[in-house]
């Protein structure tokens, strides 16, 4: 198909969207630079995009005295263990939904997507008396699995669709090699939705980082806290300290980012480009 876009075209669009990312990031950009100013700098007319005199004391007083590191710890493992079950299961049940005939197929699927009409916030009151009576309530765990099941509606979708999307071809050349169902999941499918399972883990990992309501509703104690439980505490203690408070948003933001430029050279890789040629 023939670029439809004339060289001014191009210019334009490339102009165009640069100055929506160069938007986007602009709160940002000012965050980073409240967090590094000294103390009084935010109010500053104009007040300084790059601050002369950068410090970064505004990070080892919170992550040190403030207690970050408990609040980041605690987020790091929700978030982990929450992708882990979450993108774990959803894997295995594409993977059935997709290449393994049996009866119910379709509606197995249909119920899955069915549980995205319900909104998470609707059940958290059941999800709660089922947490305690099993013994969650006030540990990670009570956070973690609710957590992974309530997202379950979406990667199961992408992971159905990525394997539903690969070839028949391949299982055939896998049978005819001897290859059981489950050496050809995992050594011939499963290294082919690499992309999927990238974007999935991002999506969950996002999802889970930045999720409040449960966490504040299960977790009882200070010490496991996630970090948005902990931003909101500081934002009450600090008041006024915005320097200390942009520290703290720097540091509850830093994870996602992370992860998604780790993961993002998966998104678009042509991991299936050429998987039956030869």
């Amino acid at each position: 198909m023939r670029n439809q876009f004339t060289l001014p075209g191009r210019v334009c669009v490339v102009i165009t969207m640069a100055l929506l990312s160069a938007l986007m990031l602009l709160p940002l950009v000012w965050l980073l630079s409240v967090s590094i100013q000294r103390s009084g700098d935010v109010f500053a007319v104009p007040p300084p995009i790059l601050p002369s005199d950068p410090t970064f004391d505004h990070y080892a007083y919170v992550w040190s005295a403030g207690g970050v590191q408990g609040f980041f710890l605690n987020s790091v493992i929700v978030a982990v263990g929450t992708v882990v079950a979450n993108v774990g299961c959803a894997t295995l049940a594409g993977f059935a939904l997709a290449r393994l005939p049996f009866r119910g197929r379709q509606a197995a699927f249909g119920t899955v997507l069915a549980t995205m009409l319900v909104p998470f916030p609707s059940i958290m009151l059941s999800l709660f008396v089922v947490a305690k009576n099993l013994g969650l309530y006030g540990s990670l765990v009570g956070v973690v699995a609710p957590l992974a099941a309530a997202y379950a509606w979406l990667t199961v979708y992408i992971m159905k669709e990525a394997f539903a999307a690969l070839p028949v071809e391949l299982e055939e050349a896998a049978h005819l090699d001897g290859c059981s169902p489950l050496t050809t999941f995992l050594h011939v499918m499963l290294p082919l939705v690499k992309a999927p399972m990238a974007t999935s883990a991002i999506l969950v990992f996002t999802l889970t980082w930045s999720e409040f309501l449960w966490p504040l509703l299960v977790l009882r104690l200070p010490e496991d806290f996630t970090i948005t439980i902990g931003l909101q505490y500081f934002m009450s203690a600090l008041t006024g300290n915005w320097h200390n408070i942009a520290a703290v948003a720097i540091l509850a933001s830093a994870p996602t980012i992370t992860v998604f430029l780790l993961l993002q050279r998966y998104f678009f890789s042509g991991h299936l480009t050429g998987a039956t040629k030869g």
